[in-house]
């Protein structure tokens, strides 16, 4: 008679379990972070936490499990950050604000250091994209897209058409970038 109990104590923790992670509170925008990873973080991990009908909505994660800054997040959710929805428009700014302080300390340590080699835009990182001159969080987050959804880089011509990069972005940056 115990092994029935057992079962469905089992089956329920199982199903609470995943009706945590299905149906759980709104969590932002993520690049390489899973549900699951996404739900584990503590609102701490957010930029910030809005509530609406009793149901939490967490905007733009940027700090990892512990706490962290993640970079490569955080200029994930900065290039999506138009496509955040907010129950208070007005927290829009106090985000944006928050967020763009954690970028200006990350591109004043970057651009210390010297691009030394060009970057290989089929393969470089949203980390590595931001130091190249002209191209910001949006444009970096667009490359990336444009390479995973269109196709990868065959030329350095060929960035020109990633929306936003036009002659003048191309002429800055052609000398910093490689398709090898």
């Amino acid at each position: 008679m115990r092994k029935p109990y057992r079962v469905s104590v089992f089956a329920t923790f199982i199903i609470c379990l995943l009706s945590t992670f299905l149906c759980g509170a709104n969590s932002g925008l993520c690049q390489e972070w899973s549900a699951g990873k996404i739900q584990l973080l503590s609102d701490s991990s957010f930029a910030l936490v809005e509530i609406e009908k009793g149901k939490k909505i967490r905007h733009c994660p940027h700090h990892d499990t512990n706490g962290k800054l993640d970079v490569e997040q955080l200029i994930y959710v900065l290039g999506n950050f138009d496509n955040e929805i907010w129950v208070d428009e007005a927290n829009k700014k106090f985000v944006e604000k928050h967020l763009t302080q954690h970028y200006d300390k990350f591109m004043t340590k970057a651009m210390k250091n010297e691009l030394r080699q060009p970057i290989n835009i089929n393969r470089a990182r949203l980390t590595e994209l931001v130091t190249l001159p002209r191209v910001g969080p949006v444009l970096a987050f667009r490359i990336v897209k444009y390479r995973e959804t269109v196709s990868s880089f065959v030329t350095i011509e060929q960035i020109k058409s990633v929306e936003g990069i036009g002659s003048a972005t191309f002429n800055a940056i052609k000398f910093y970038i490689t398709v090898k």
